[in-house]
């Protein structure tokens, strides 16, 4: 059977409900056509009669096929119809209502057209063209039913059974958690996880390889999860790269992972520079997920952090190639192949049974093996199937799958058959739903409640009475999951994926109705888009243009408009206005509109005009209100307006919208008031906000919203000025409103009444199936008792920020209380019994967090044990943040605590006994952080064994931060510390036996900084230790900064060292440490009296792979011989900064491996190698004494980068030689160079340069020769060299240039004479600052055949600070290719060039050009017309579009 039919049996049902609705027909029977729909709806019967035989028929029969094709379009078009006439049908009934209840003045009145008033049967057939449409639809139904027995369809063929098991929970989704057969797998990567370390490379990876379906990815997802890694790698991150490769984004997806934050910025050096500083000297394990690229380019850049981190580290790359996995790494692929028969079958019984054999039902056990054997024992077919095989109980129903022609069906779209079969076997509506994913990309991430939604604005969804749209997608959603449609994200648990292959499949079966623009469909052309499309979703463009979408005016069925949400931040992506005013009103059929998170400052009125639409998202966009026919969207399910920030109000009528659900208006913080009749809108079951305001209240409202779940915030609650009101809001009658935010002014005044305010939170009882509650700035003194009373038993978070209330409610019985924050309490002094309750005990409490208490004096009886139990069982973190006046810490025996933080506690003096408890340890605790102590002065008890029992046993990270009166440093023995930092220690003199506890060092210590340590002199061993030499046998990285007195310390023993990190400190500190074998990267800034940099170790660590010394006064030489040099059998980078008696660095050349060489700023340098050899990257930049340059032949095939600046005595030749070429160099900057007069003769000797700076040359006169032979240089700049007169005298250029720039270079010959327009590759050319005193770019001795400047290739242009240039000549005409003009600081510049073409521009920035300034203001300048629809127009810094920017 085919697949393309599947739509036309869900829909036609959709439509026979619809034509029989009570009111429709109330309403057709008033206008007089009620006959001819009960007619329409009885040939439909008779079509649904013969739909099976039909679709049975279509694969052998292609007269079947098109009149399926037929019956689908013409069902479309009749669902719009009566959709049409059930609007006209509710707006009618609606004004019956508000007739009989309101004046006929209403808001509402002004809605309903007159002509509903008394509707006849005329008025209604010449409205919108009606009587037409009634025709149409009659004839086409009549062709249809003829053509029945001409194709001899049969009735009542037996339909596939389409059910549901009663055992399939449907509330609970499904976990990847059964696998099978992939025991033995799993353990060998593992192994290959754990095994040794490669000696080449920090990290190793491991493809995994196998067909699509294999299971590669639960493969890798169940190494990524397995414990036994837990402790092995300190960051993980999980990153699915897809066939469309990415770097940014892959990049980005890693970095947020390793260092959770915003990453806007989409510069890949910024981002990896970040994504290196994370993984440097860290152990991590990557998963890329999905690989297909494959350039070794592309990952020799994606790879270059990952090269900072730890050795040991590792990649596991899933992948269906092997030649992807030859490029990734040198190993050998592990291939994954199918299961065994045996465990295929298990896996069938996982799925179809929900049991791990066929046992149970030995009559399934045959068939099984046989379905197993047809699906190849490939897993993912295996699950799809077991999930349709789930429904079905017979061996009967079993034999019928078995046997479905869809095994031996054959066709070219290389789906699976097993995938096809189990989406046959689905419900016609899950059918809709899944085939609606074909607007989805590979591997995009949905997010199930928005799907739902979008499903429910489609029509998708059969409900009775009784039930809820949202409940019922939900099931819907959850039954497609269990059958294996949808799967988790790897990367993100909340949100959906799916499959490749079933995403193939989706894609497959929608036939001509979903068109997806994005980057694999490569836009697809409007003259091969069919006009039956329903559905369109694209990829967001930063610039959007109204030819993007020019051929939905041929597409006017459209249903759906939905740009996909991208990880890429476009700051400023212009929706085109021109297509919200001509293109979308006319899409009169749309059930969904998205623009999120386009920049739109205005929708036009026309919005109103779309009859059917049910969805609306506007999330993110700039509307700072939305246009008042919104209203009239009486069908209008969803509207979206989150992070609306300069929304500042809500169309007047919304009552109107009768249907609305979902109200997202959450991040509107300008919008301070609710709409009139906001209290109508009975259908909603999401408003996350709901405004109080001093004009019309609406808290009252509340009370008809009923149907509201999930979380609301009540904000401006000071404005209640009657507490009748809040009791009328009823909340406490609401079971599914779970989470409460309620939210007071932040300003407390003469104005707030203590009394009413009380009164009023007391109203506003939730009900008890409470689980969030949130209340900021409420200004009463007391809490009402409900506040933690038992009855809230489901209650889990609380957080309080209420700066005028004396005492805390009481909470500690409360029995699901898991997180509580008690912030800006600004007059609680003292907490005591009424927080805990009656033998309250906080049960479930895991995380407590105290923050700005500024009156906070004493907390009481914390240490008191209840009933036999101790205070706070479960809690596992504990924050106390800027409490001044809490003298003590009284921080019970917590048997769960993990994480605590004291900070700001600016009173206490002394942590003691009382810190502890009558118990002592902290069993549990891992990491420890105290910062911000000004008075705390000392630390008792910490060393002492309480029966014989360690303090802190599981501590492994302790902060020590700002505690400039803590004398001593009693750092226990911690036989579980990884990390430890001590910062900020003013008045620390000595670190002595007290540091390192009664059984000595850190055993398990990797990294300790020491910082900022002004009056730290000395730092003593061990008496008992050999010697005086402290061991840290695991310490990894060290860094000791800021500690200038430091002088006398013990021999430290640092085998495992791997980074040490040294600042403004004496260079004694580096003689003492010893035994830094395992040393490979040294960073020293300021060192003290440091001369040579081996001289200050006593045993030098010639493992080094990267060294770095910056802003050492008194170095003379890195180190005295070659002999040292010779050693460094592993060191790559060396940079040298701001070293000013630095004098030679000719032993460098004696280092064998030496790849990045990096020299500034040491003014005395007079001498470098002569030669050094193997070189990849060098730069010198600021040494102005240096005599001699070396020469670079000896690693002219190594070199890629090379950068030289502000050197007197520069001469190129000398540095590249004459006879040999640099294959490998790429980048090549030279900057300041005052001695460079010309290049080499006969050319640059790098015939794979790609980019050329040449800046600051005073006595340059002429570019490098024979130009054209550099065929791989894309940029070219030149900036600030005054006597270059004629760049290209031969007018020969480099053949596949892309970007040049010229910047300051005054005597230029006339642009007229360069020949440019020949670079026919030329993409961006910018001309800053070089002809003072041009007036225009007409030059007479242009001897070429045209005038044209610039090749049509340009796409930027920018010219600058041409302060008497007049006019751009026609010279500028032929820019065809131009999207982005630049024109700075040119005061006499009155015309743009191609003004017949600047509606092409996808950006256009003009600043202190006050001529084209006043013709292009928006609305007021004659160029106004033609630049309205460019995306970006900028005019001194301010975006025309905006209206809070314009110029």
């Amino acid at each position: 059977m085919a697949i393309g039919e599947v739509f036309i049996g869900a829909l036609i049902t959709v439509l026979l409900e619809k034509l029989v609705s009570g009111d429709l027909m109330k309403f057709l029977h008033g206008v007089g056509i009620d006959s001819l729909l009960k007619e329409w709806h009885k040939k439909l019967l008779m079509m649904k009669a013969v739909l099976t035989d039909a679709e049975n028929k279509q694969t052998s029969n292609e007269a079947v096929k098109e009149w399926l094709k037929d019956l689908e379009d013409l069902a479309y078009d009749l669902d719009d119809l009566v959709d049409e006439l059930n609007t006209e049908a509710t707006r009618r009934k609606m004004k019956e209502n508000h007739e009989a209840n309101r004046p006929s003045t209403s808001m509402v009145r002004k809605l309903i057209p007159s002509c509903c008033t008394n509707f006849s049967f005329h008025d209604f057939m010449s409205d919108r063209g009606m009587a037409s449409k009634l025709k149409d639809i009659s004839c086409q139904l009549e062709t249809l039913m003829k053509e029945i027995s001409t194709l001899e369809l049969v009735k009542n063929v037996s339909e596939r059974p389409y059910r549901t098991t009663e055992r399939l929970d449907l509330t609970s989704v499904v976990e990847e958690s059964e696998v099978y057969g992939r025991e033995m797998d799993r353990e060998n990567i593992l192994n290959m996880l754990l095994g040794g370390e490669s000696s080449d490379s920090p990290i190793s990876v491991l493809p995994i390889v196998g067909m699509g379906g294999v299971g590669k990815t639960t493969l890798a997802q169940l190494v990524y999860n397995d414990d036994r890694l837990k402790d092995v790698f300190d960051l993980k991150a999980w990153a699915c790269v897809s066939d469309q490769f990415n770097a940014i984004m892959v990049t980005k997806t890693i970095l947020k992972q390793v260092s959770p934050g915003s990453y806007n910025d989409d510069d890949l050096n910024m981002l990896q520079v970040k994504l290196k500083q994370n993984l440097s000297n860290e152990k991590f394990l990557l998963v890329l997920d999905d690989v297909w690229n494959e350039y070794y380019e592309d990952w020799d850049i994606l790879k270059r952090p990952f090269l900072a981190s730890k050795p040991g580290s590792k990649i596991i790359v899933t992948t269906r190639q092997h030649s992807v996995a030859k490029i990734m790494s040198h190993s050998p692929a592990y291939d994954l192949n199918v299961l065994s028969s045996t465990d295929a079958l298990s896996l069938l019984a996982q799925h179809a049974l929900e049991a791990k054999t066929f046992d149970a039902r030995p009559d399934l056990r045959d068939i099984g093996k046989a379905v197993v054997e047809k699906c190849g024992n490939l897993p993912l077919a295996l699950k799809a199937l077991g999930g349709l095989l789930r429904t079905m109980g017979s061996p009967n129903e079993w034999e019928d799958v078995l046997n479905s022609e869809n095994w031996m069906a054959e066709d070219k779209s290389k789906i699976l058959p097993s995938l096809k079969l189990s989406y046959q076997y689905l419900r016609p509506q899950l059918k809709r739903c899944f085939a609606y994913c074909a607007l989805f990309p590979k591997d995009f991430e949905f997010d199930k409640s928005k799907l739902v939604y979008l499903w429910i604005a489609e029509g998708f969804l059969q409900v009775s009475q009784r039930e809820m749209l949202t409940q019922v997608g939900s099931k819907y959603f959850d039954e497609l999951f269990a059958r294996s449609f949808f799967q988790r994200s790897s990367a993100n648990a909340s949100y959906y994926v799916m499959h490749d292959l079933l995403n193939d499949l989706a894609t497959f079966v929608d036939g001509e109705k979903c068109l997806r623009m994005d980057d694999e469909l490569k836009e697809n052309l409007p003259s091969s888009i069919s006009e039956n499309v329903r559905h369109l979703s694209f990829i967001p463009h930063e610039y959007e243009m109204y030819q993007r979408f020019n051929f939905l005016k041929k597409v006017r069925s459209l249903r759906t408009f939905l740009p996909l949400p991208i990880q890429q931040w476009y700051p400023e992506s212009l929706f085109p206005h021109k297509v919200s005013l001509e293109i979308l009103p006319k899409l009169h059929c749309l059930r969904v509109l998205s623009l999120s998170g386009y920049t739109i400052y205005e929708l036009p009125n026309s919005i109103g005009d779309l009859k059917h639409l049910r969805y609306l998202d506007l999330a993110e966009t700039l509307l700072k209100c939305l246009p008042e026919s919104v209203s009239n969207l009486i069908n209008l399910q969803v509207l979206i307006l989150r992070g609306c920030y300069r929304l500042t109000k809500l169309p007047a009528s919304m009552e109107n919208l009768i249907n609305l659900f979902y109200l997202d208006i959450a991040g509107t913080d300008e919008l301070n008031e609710m709409p009139q009749g906001i209290a109508q809108l009975k259908s909603l079951q999401t408003l996350p906000k709901m405004i109080v305001s001093k004009s019309s209240g609406r808290l009252k409202d509340l009370r008809n919203l009923s149907l509201l779940q999930g979380k609301i915030s009540i904000e401006e609650l000071q404005n209640v000025v009657n507490v009748q009101e809040a009791i009328d809001a009823r909340l406490r009658y609401n079971p599914s409103l779970t989470k409460v935010r309620l939210a007071w002014s932040g300003k407390l005044g003469d104005s707030r009444n203590e009394i009413l305010e009380l009164d009023v939170l007391n109203a506003l009882e939730p009900h008890y199936n409470l689980k969030s509650l949130k209340i900021v700035f409420y200004g009463g003194s007391k809490f009402p008792n409900w506040i933690g009373d038992l009855s809230f038993s489901k209650l889990e978070k609380i957080s309080f920020h209420c700066g005028n209330c004396t005492t805390l409610p009481s909470l500690g019985q409360l029995p699901s209380l898991r997180e509580l924050s008690i912030a800006e309490m600004g007059r609680v002094k003292v907490i005591g019994a009424e927080f805990y309750g009656d033998k309250g005990s906080f049960p479930a409490l895991e995380r407590l967090t105290f923050e700005d208490m500024p009156d906070w004096e004493e907390w009481l009886g914390l240490t008191h044990e209840v009933e036999g139990g101790v205070r706070f069982p479960q809690l596992s973190k504990l924050c106390m943040r800027r409490c001044p006046k809490l003298v003590k810490l009284p921080i019970p025996s917590l048997p769960s605590l993990c994480e605590l933080s004291i900070k700001g506690m600016d009173r206490v003096k002394v942590i003691g006994a009382e810190f502890y408890g009558d118990k002592g340890p902290f069993p549990a605790l891992e990491r420890l952080t105290i910062e911000n102590m000004p008075d705390w002065e000392e630390w008792l008890g910490l060393t002492h064994e309480v029966e014989g029992i360690v303090r802190f046993p599981q501590l492994s990270k302790l902060y020590i931060r700002r505690c400039p009166k803590l004398v001593k440093l009693p750092i226990p023995s911690l036989p579980s510390l990884c990390e430890l930092s001590i910062e900020g220690m003013d008045r620390v003199k000595v670190i002595g036996a007290e540091f390192y506890g009664d059984k000595g060092p850190f055993p398990t210590l990797e990294r300790l900084t020491i910082e900022d340590m002004p009056d730290w002199e000395e730092w003593l061993g061990l008496t008992h230790e050999v010697e005086g030499v402290i061991r840290f046998p695991q310490l990894s990285k060290l860094c000791i900064r800021q500690c200038p007195k430091l002088v006398k310390l013990p021999i430290l023993s640092l085998p495992s060292l791997r980074e040490l990190q040294v600042k403004a400190c004496n260079e004694v500190v580096l003689s003492h440490m010893h035994n830094l074998e395992s040393l490979t990267q040294l960073n020293l800034e300021k060192i003290f009296r440091l001369t040579s940099v081996s001289k200050a170790f006593m045993q030098f660590p010639f493992a080094l792979e990267n060294l770095e010394v910056r802003d050492c006064n008194d170095l003379e030489t890195l180190w005295p011989s070659d002999r040292i040099a010779q050693s460094l059998v592993n060191l790559r980078r060396l940079f040298v900064n701001m070293c000013p008696k630095l004098l030679t660095l000719r032993d460098i050349d004696a280092l064998p491996v030496l790849r990045d060489l990096c020299i500034q700023k040491c003014e005395s340098l007079e001498l470098v190698p002569n030669s050094i050899s193997c070189l990849k990257k060098l730069e010198i930049r600021n040494c102005s004494s240096l005599k001699t340059m070396m020469k670079l032949q000896d690693c002219n095939t190594s070199l890629e980068f090379l950068l030289v600046e502000k050197r007197v005595n520069f001469n190129l030749t000398n540095l590249l030689g004459s006879v040999h070429n640099y294959t490998s160099l790429h980048w090549l900057r030279i900057y300041s160079c005052d001695g460079l007069e010309s290049f080499p003769p006969g050319g640059l000797p790098t015939p794979n340069l790609k980019i050329l700076h040449i800046d600051d040359c005073q006595q340059l006169k002429s570019l490098p020769d024979r130009m054209e032979l550099i065929s791989s240089l894309e940029k070219l700049s030149v900036s600030r060299c005054p006597l270059l007169v004629e760049p290209f005298p031969q007018r020969k250029f480099p053949p596949n240039m892309t970007v040049l720039s010229f910047y300051n270079c005054g005597n230029l010959k006339p642009l007229g004479g360069w020949g440019l327009h020949k670079i026919t590759s030329l993409e961006m050319f910018k001309l800053r600052r070089c002809y003072p005193e041009l007036v225009s770019f007409s030059n007479d001795d242009n001897d070429d055949d045209n005038n044209h400047l610039l090749p049509p290739s340009i796409r930027i242009l920018t010219l600058s600070d041409l302060p008497n240039l007049e006019s751009l000549s026609k010279d500028f005409q032929n820019l065809t290719s131009l999207r982005h003009l630049y024109i700075y600081r040119c005061q006499k510049l009155v015309a743009l060039p191609m003004e017949d073409q600047l509606d092409r521009l996808w950006s256009l920035h003009i600043e202190e050009c006050p001529l084209l300034k006043k013709r292009c203001l928006k609305n007021k300048g004659d160029y106004w017309k033609i630049i309205a629809d460019i995306p970006v127009v900028r005019i001194d810094g301010c975006s025309v579009h905006d209206p809070d920017q314009r110029p």
